[in-house]
């Protein structure tokens, strides 16, 4: 690796044939044992293959690129003495910057996006809680928080914080950001220079930092501008001392790096039997919300069989505090210049368990089982009238300092006497124990239980000989540390608290919790009525066109009940009340009504009115623990995940729509995790799946553009120009290592039909269904006969499919039923008109189903593709229809239509149908 120039096109690999072999064997979901490896390199020796690689020159080039790009594997020893190993958060942040695929979407400044919100950086957190971005370059130079400047008004001002916002029409000549109507403001305080001194306003006021044309190193090198100094009423509202970040980044741009941090844990084998390792994974908060979501954005961090998960995030959290400390100088791909990072944690996803832990809770199970605040109490009280509301509301929110005093506490608690119990007591009345430190409090409970213990023939110690031998362990047991050091480590992290930095996670409280609860109640009244078979022959009747949801399989979800994961209860939800309507109590009807609407409003991806919203959900929640309290009043004392659900706004308040700190990705990334077990002999597990990650993470970089430092040349390089352009021309090489399409999104311009277009279809216009409805006849002209339509959306809409289309008289969006599809017979892409016949709506809901009501008109219009917005699911009504017969559908099994056969629901020929709200498919058109 050292001896291949820069200049060369597959710099830094010595050949072509070491980049795809090294490209090959580095797929994360799609590993190669040793042997595979040999066995593929003889294969490709045997057929002739030139120049090929021997497996030993391959681990030497992997280790020579990670010589060359840094290897950010560390060994960590606890303070127990458990050995593992961890990825530095410095050169994962690092990497981000200097790779553009990273670096060009991410949003360097939180975001005030006025009504609605979307990003986890319009979130209530990093707009005004978090410290702020310390810098922002205007006009070429470096302006920092904290810091007096001039602006171009000729006054005085410290900005304190810097964020995007709108752009001002009312202003002309607003100098936007890279995103075009956004613009950087600065909140500070103006400061008016006197003969006594500067004077700093009390009022904060907001300034575009468009206006700043001096800055603090401009007004010190001005001789005698400062002497005058601040006045005394002046002095606590600021300085006119340099930001410490102005020396510290020697004239580099400053910016911060929020951290998604995950734990959890996760099998290390592919069988059932459990091979627990706990694993943290992270995701860098700069990027947008689409593509946190795919893999290719989860960092592997640390894993380890041995260590407990409080040592891990101890280690996790020294990596971050450490690069803050010093600051990660990176190469900004962007604006090609070196710049300072400074990362900190933002919230830390997990499962409820786990979050549970990471606060230094006691868990779901003990009296006050909620982690967010201090609701609870014995069961009594929770049966109790007043006990039993308590759950519906938030209690006292718990705060850091108060669990790390009780903390402390219960450790003074364990020199006394009855300590047990005493602790015992402690943990069921305020349901704080801390896992960190747990071990030498039991260490000191057990001693002290010895020490006290009177034997015959020998004299009982005093108390106060006790309490001097506990103390004496209790020192030896800390190792020359503070008990502050010995406790949850993540209670010193800056910007981080703990209680509210552990969101609702709604994978596990609402699919896996509440949902679940409701199925398996739903599914024992189906069995003990003896209408089960009734609902798997109304499940595998259910229109699944514009639902979205491929897990609807009745059979399954019938056969394994029991055993159904998050993405049944995904799609159930969507469906219960259409399938159950007559088989269960009404109580439990309108669960499923309410769990539907909730379900939709939690998975919004984006808000477009957060007030509006947030005033809707909590109503919604509201409407479920009450009609939960009808159905089965004693699981919102036995579940805590009831009570969860009521701090859910307020997390969304805090970090954006709840899908942002959603844990399905990284529950997603477990299995790339899992493999990585795998193909390791398991000596040293720890180190094995952190060496992976990284060999991983830098091909990943090399292949996507990144740069990194080549000491031979002393500048930052990139790989050679073959390297860069490989994929374009192999992009399944690019799917292999997890990297995101670039031609996916929804961006096409025009309107195509999809699928082949048989060519004997051939009609002429006037015999067409559109020239019937247009009335309007074209000699000679001719069309094909299309199969499916490409919307707005980007979805394939087939014929008899429902989609939301905008009405060509009037262009208000209308729901139809694609009729004939009229491909042009010069554009054999393009469909040139849609015959769809118009439903209407009915004035009220459905009085037992609370949807809205639809009806087939005979009314038909032709469209153009262009207006076709999305595909919508509706379900026939089949209460009002009374569709109680069943046809025999055959069953296709390996690839054949068998003569075994299947129930399905026999629909009457009525034009009723509901719109079904509780789709989360293209929910914002519903």
């Amino acid at each position: 690796v050292h001896n291949v120039s820069p200049d060369s096109p597959t710099y830094p690999f010595p050949s072509k044939a070491y980049f795809i072999t090294s490209l090959l064997f580095s797929s994360p979901r799609l590993p190669f044992s040793e042997a595979q490896k040999k066995a593929i390199l003889n294969w490709a020796k045997e057929l002739g293959a030139r120049n090929l690689p021997t497996l030993g020159a391959i681990k030497k080039l992997h280790t020579g690129l990670e010589d060359l790009m840094g290897d950010p594997t560390e060994k960590v020893t606890s303070q127990s003495g458990n050995i593992f190993y961890i990825n530095s958060v410095a050169k994962a942040i690092a990497k981000d910057y200097a790779n553009p695929l990273t670096r060009l979407a991410m949003q360097d400044y939180p975001e005030d996006s006025g009504k609605g919100m979307s990003q986890v950086f319009h979130g209530k957190k990093m707009l005004l809680d978090m410290p702020s971005p310390p810098a922002v370059r205007v006009h070429g130079a470096v302006y920092f928080t904290d810091e007096l400047l001039q602006d171009s008004t000729g006054g005085y001002f410290i900005p304190q914080r810097f964020f995007l916002g709108a752009a001002d029409p009312s202003i002309d000549d607003i100098e936007t950001c890279e995103h075009s109507d956004k613009v950087l403001y600065a909140l500070g305080r103006v400061v008016e220079r006197t003969d006594a001194g500067f004077i700093i306003s009390e009022d904060q006021e907001i300034i575009l930092t468009s206006t700043f044309i001096r800055s603090f190193a401009d007004i010190a090198a001005n001789y005698g501008e400062l002497d005058c100094g601040l006045t005394a009423s002046s002095v606590k509202y600021g300085s006119l001392s340099p930001n410490p970040l102005r020396e510290k980044s020697k004239g580099r741009m400053v910016y911060t790096v929020p951290l998604i941090i995950f734990m959890d844990d996760v099998s290390g084998n592919i069988s059932k039997q459990w091979n627990k390792h706990h694993a943290i994974y992270m995701s860098n908060a700069n990027l947008p919300q689409e593509m946190l979501e795919k893999e290719f954005f989860v960092r592997f961090v640390a894993s380890s069989p041995h260590a407990p998960p409080m040592e891990l995030m101890r280690a996790m959290k020294e990596s971050i505090c450490d690069a803050a400390k010093s600051g990660v100088v990176a190469w900004d791909c962007k604006y090609n210049e070196e710049v300072m990072l400074i990362p900190y944690g933002l919230f830390l996803a997990g499962d409820n368990p786990m979050q549970a832990e990471e606060c230094s809770h006691a868990g779901l199970n003990c009296n006050y089982f909620c982690r967010t605040c201090d609701v609870g109490g014995t069961k009594e009280h929770k049966e109790s009238a007043a006990g039993y509301e308590s759950i519906f509301v938030s209690g006292n929110i718990r705060t850091p300092e108060y669990t790390a005093q009780e903390i402390r506490r219960q450790f003074e608690t364990a020199f006394k006497s009855g300590a047990s119990t005493k602790l015992q007591h402690s943990v069921s009345t305020t349901g704080i124990r801390d896992s960190a430190s747990n071990s030498i409090l039991n260490t000191l409970v057990e001693l002290g239980k010895r020490l006290r213990k009177r034997t015959a023939g020998s004299q009982a110690l005093s108390e106060t000989a006790i309490e001097a031998t506990l103390q004496k362990e209790f020192e030896d047991l800390l190792k020359g540390r503070e008990l502050n050091d010995a406790i949850n480590p993540l209670f010193g992290m800056d910007a981080l608290d703990i209680h509210m930095d552990t969101p609702t996670e709604i994978l596990h409280t609402i699919l896996l919790g509440v949902v679940k609860y409701f199925w398996g109640q739903t599914a024992f009244l189906l069995e003990k009525a003896k209408l089960l078979h009734v609902f798997q022959d109304r499940l595998e009747s259910i229109d699944k066109d514009g639902l979205n949801s491929p897990c609807l399989n009745a059979d399954y979800i019938c056969c394994y009940k029991g055993g159904l994961i998050g993405k049944h209860f995904k799609s159930l939800a969507q469906v219960m009340p259409f399938v159950t309507y007559d088989l269960i109590p009404t109580t439990v009807l309108n669960a499923w009504t309410v769990i539907g609407e909730l379900v939709v409003l939690i998975w919004h991806t984006k808000i477009a009115d957060t007030e509006v919203y947030l005033a809707n959900l909590s109503r919604k929640i509201e409407d479920f623990l009450n009609i939960t309290s009808q159905c089965a009043p004693s699981i919102l004392i036995s579940k805590p995940k009831f009570h969860f659900l009521i701090h859910l706004p307020a997390f969304i308040r805090r970090f954006g729509p709840a899908i942002v700190f959603s844990t399905e990705r990284y529950e997603s990334f477990n299995h790339v995790f899992r493999l990585s077990c795998i193909y390791s002999n398991r000596q040293a597990p720890s180190r094995d799946t952190c060496k992976t990650f990284a060999r991983q993470d830098i091909m990943k970089h090399i292949t996507t553009g990144g740069y990194w430092y080549d000491p031979t040349v002393k500048k930052w390089v990139r790989g050679g120009e073959m390297i860069l352009s490989y994929f374009d021309e192999h992009p399944e090489q690019a799917r292999l290592l997890g990297i995101p399409n670039s031609g996916s999104g929804k961006s096409q311009t025009t309107f195509t039909a999809a699928g082949k277009t048989t060519r004997k279809d051939v009609v002429p216009w006037k015999t067409t269904q559109c020239a019937r409805i247009l009335r309007t006849d074209r000699p000679g002209v001719i069309y094909h006969l299309g199969k499916s339509v490409v919307t707005h959306q980007g979805e394939h809409a087939h014929l008899d499919s429902h989609v939301i289309f905008r009405h060509p008289a009037d262009g208000k969006p209308y729901i139809g039923r694609i009729r004939k599809i009229l491909v042009s017979s010069d554009y054999h892409q393009t469909a040139e008109h849609i015959a769809l016949q118009v439903f209407t709506f009915a004035d009220t809901l459905h009085p037992s189903l609370h949807l809205p009501c639809l009806t087939l008109t005979d009314n038909e219009v032709v469209s153009a593709g262009i207006d076709l917005i999305c595909i919508v699911n509706l379900q026939h009504n089949c209460v009002d229809s009374r569709c109680t017969d069943f046809d025999q559908k055959p069953i296709r099994q390996e690839w054949t239509e068998t003569s075994v056969t299947k129930a399905v629901i026999k629909h009457k020929p009525t034009p009723n149908f509901f719109l079904n709200v509780y789709s989360i498919h293209n929910y914002e058109h519903i």
